[in-house]
């Protein structure tokens, strides 16, 4: 109850003072009301320009184009929380707004002398961020807002800021491929030229009459058995020089001809890498699915006038309201202070 009265008490006593300042508060209030108004119509209307995209998932291009062992899985067309984050990166990323800065000459559009203003860098900065958002929405896209005093100029920004990000990745992501492709290409151009030697040396092992080993041996040695039994030993004396030569040679055809066979399979390995690391070096793929381009706005975003004139009144009251308040507690301070002062 005692709760009840005092708050009853408080709050007759404030709505009191209200109406005993009621002129000086009104007066300050309209002035306030007025300047707000005044002041809201120099602030420069600024239009918004949006576009949306979803992420793309971030494999190679090679694995999205070439068949592999997973070719059977389906998967999700869209990216996942990492290939956002990397978008937003991207977006924030200082070529990207170098890029913008340049092409729209945003100095000169945003009024910044780089030359004589103290802070240039960190003012075009300031001035960018405010003009330029960029978020991740509820359903794991990522949206680019632009403000501009010029929709036009609004709606091509926010369009090449979307173009930029494949730009930027696409950049990164070729240097490292075609880093990759010379590495693998000098490995299979090492791999080739040694298939070459290989097979220059079983040529010369053939050329002296070595095809197949195996079959050769097994057909001479009965042929050269049959000659020796029949007494024909000039035709055995033929056999066994052929019988010798395979014996020369026979080692070294057989680790060749298995080396080159294993080399060959490698080689087949080594031409998947190759293909795949040559389509990721020399191709091109989006990053990301434009849901909603950016379009010319006919209508400003900002500033909001009314709440501008709402806020400002509202505060210039509030602030009246404490000041009065604080000026008559001065007063009442000084007159205690009097009144002592005369009874001593």
């Amino acid at each position: 109850m005692e709760n009840k009265d005092r708050y009853s008490f408080n709050s007759n006593d404030l709505l009191y003072k209200i109406y005993s300042y009621r002129k000086p508060l009104i007066i300050i209030t309209s002035i306030g009301f007025i300047v707000s108004i005044v002041v809201s119509l120099f602030i420069t209307p600024l239009y918004k320009s949006n576009v949306i995209v979803f992420p793309a998932p971030s494999t190679s291009i090679s694995q999205s184009l070439i068949t592999t062992i997973n070719s059977y899985k389906k998967e999700s067309v869209f990216g996942e929380v990492e290939e956002v984050e990397q978008i937003l990166q991207v977006l924030h990323s200082d070529e990207l707004r170098s890029k913008i800065i340049k092409k729209y000459n945003l100095w000169k559009h945003y009024e910044i002398d780089s030359a004589n203003e103290k802070y240039p860098i960190d003012r075009m900065l300031k001035k960018f961020n405010n003009r330029i958002n960029f978020k991740r929405t509820e359903y794991m896209a990522v949206e680019i807002e632009v403000f501009d005093s010029n929709p036009d100029t609004a709606a091509l920004i926010a369009n090449d800021i979307c173009m930029l990000i494949d730009t930027v990745m696409n950049r990164m992501e070729k240097e490292r491929a075609i880093e990759a492709f010379k590495i693998v290409q000098y490995e299979y151009d090492t791999k080739v030229a040694q298939l070459k030697k290989l097979e220059d040396s079983l040529q010369f092992i053939m050329s002296k009459g070595v095809l197949d080993f195996e079959s050769q041996s097994e057909v001479l040695n009965k042929a050269y058995a049959d000659a020796v039994v029949g007494g024909n030993m000039r035709g055995a004396n033929e056999l066994k020089k052929q019988l010798d030569t395979l014996a020369k040679y026979g080692s070294a055809y057989i680790s060749l001809r298995d080396f080159l066979l294993y080399e060959k399979e490698q080689l087949s390995l080594l031409n998947g890498r190759y293909k795949e690391a040559k389509v990721d070096a020399e191709q091109i793929l989006t990053h990301f699915y434009v849901v909603n381009k950016a379009f010319k706005s006919d209508k400003k975003a900002k500033p909001k006038r009314s709440i501008i004139v709402l806020v400002s009144t509202l505060s210039t009251f509030a602030l009246a309201f404490v000041l009065l308040i604080f000026v008559e507690l001065l007063r009442d301070l000084r007159k205690k202070d009097t009144v002592q002062i005369s009874e001593s």
